[in-house]
C-alpha cells in the first residue's frame, strides 16, 4: 500500500478551503441567477405578448397606418442633405408613440383574420418606407449634393 504524499491538512487550511468553495458557489449562483433574470426580461420582450390594445384591431392598425404616413412626411419634409443614421433617425422618431403599441395591436387582432392581414401589410409598408429613406439618403442626397455644387452648363 503507497502511502499518500499529501500532509494532513490543518485545521486553518481546511477552513480557507472551505471558504473558498462557499465563495465561489455564491458568486456562480449570483452571476447565475443575474444571467437567467436578464434572459427572461429579453425572451419576453421579443417573444412576448403585450394586453390587447383598447382601441382594437380596425382602430390600431388605422394608428399604425397614419404613423407610417406621418413619419413619410416627415422624412420627405427634410433638407434631403442628411445622412443615413440622421434620416433613418428623423424617419423612426415620426413613427412614435403609436409604433410603441404594435404588441398591443398584434394581441388585438389575433381572433380577426382580416385584421392580421391589414396588420402584415401596414408592417410591410412602414418596412418598405424605411428601406426608400435608406436608398434615398444612401443613394440619392449624395448625388444631390453633387449637382447642387456644379453649374449648369449651357447647350
Amino acid at each position: 500500500m503507497a502511502a499518500s504524499s499529501r500532509a494532513p491538512m490543518t485545521p486553518l487550511e481546511r477552513r480557507r478551503l472551505t471558504g473558498r468553495r462557499v465563495g465561489i458557489a455564491l458568486f456562480a449562483t449570483l452571476v447565475s441567477g443575474a444571467t437567467l433574470l436578464w434572459t427572461i426580461e429579453i425572451l419576453t420582450t421579443v417573444w412576448g405578448s403585450a394586453p390587447a390594445s383598447p382601441a382594437g384591431c380596425a382602430a390600431g392598425t388605422s394608428k399604425l397606418e397614419r404613423a407610417v404616413e406621418r413619419a413619410r412626411l416627415a422624412y420627405a419634409t427634410g433638407s434631403g442633405e442628411e445622412d443615413e443614421r440622421a434620416a433613418l433617425a428623423r424617419y423612426r422618431g415620426a413613427l412614435e408613440p403609436e409604433w410603441a403599441e404594435r404588441k398591443a395591436v398584434e394581441a388585438a387582432c389575433l381572433q380577426d383574420a382580416a385584421g392580421r392581414k391589414r396588420l402584415k401589410d401596414v408592417v410591410a409598408l412602414r418596412y418598405a418606407e424605411e428601406h426608400a429613406v435608406r436608398y434615398e439618403s444612401l443613394g440619392l442626397a449624395p448625388l444631390r449634393r453633387k449637382l447642387k455644387g456644379t453649374p449648369p452648363s449651357s447647350l
